[in-house]
């Protein structure tokens, strides 16, 4: 018994160790690449980009993480949100400037389309450098994510159908005593 317990400490100690080691440094980008996120774990443990493509190779995460990096169009989004504040106070003015309306949405869309192309010319930068492989890979999670949408979608539609149609099915109460 005092070896099983003595052995159990020299692990929890050897554990504890091991878990404040600092974790290896990734090598510095070269010129004219652009800096990699690091691996790190998401909330359930684990690797955040493998849970989020999986079957793609660490290589093929990176050129997608790097395609979809968040600071990627941001200046476009904010002038999309301008654009569509503009939208917004020409809708709520007193008097509809149809004109200048159809401007500001026509501005809208062009902007939305421009930050669309965009990011359609990473992707495709990002895909011309992937193997076939993680191709492959990535369509197949593309598909699987549409048609989980979807089902999402549907089942919340059935739910918000049969809520409507209880709603509409539900027998009327009785008004109030002294309400007459």
């Amino acid at each position: 018994m005092r070896r099983l317990a003595s052995a159990l400490g020299l692990a929890l100690a050897a554990s504890a160790a091991l878990a404040q080691a600092p974790s290896p440094v990734p090598p510095p980008a070269g010129p004219g690449q652009a800096e990699a996120m690091p691996e790190r774990p998401g909330p359930r443990g684990g690797d955040v980009g493998a849970r989020r493509f999986p079957g793609l190779s660490p290589e093929g995460r990176a050129l997608i993480a790097e395609a979809l990096r968040p600071g990627a169009g941001q200046e476009e989004r904010a002038r999309i949100r301008a654009a569509r504040e503009r939208v917004h106070a020409l809708l709520a003015a007193d008097r509809l400037d149809v004109a200048a309306l159809r401007r500001a949405m026509e501005e809208e869309r062009r902007l939305v389309e421009a930050l669309h192309a965009a990011r359609q010319a990473r992707m495709l930068e990002a895909f011309q450098k992937m193997s076939v492989a993680d191709r492959r890979a990535f369509a197949e999670n593309a598909r699987r994510g549409r048609l989980m949408a979807e089902a999402r979608a549907e089942r919340w539609r059935a739910w918000a159908e049969e809520a409507r149609r209880r709603r509409m099915e539900a027998p009327v109460p009785p008004p109030a005593p002294g309400t007459d």
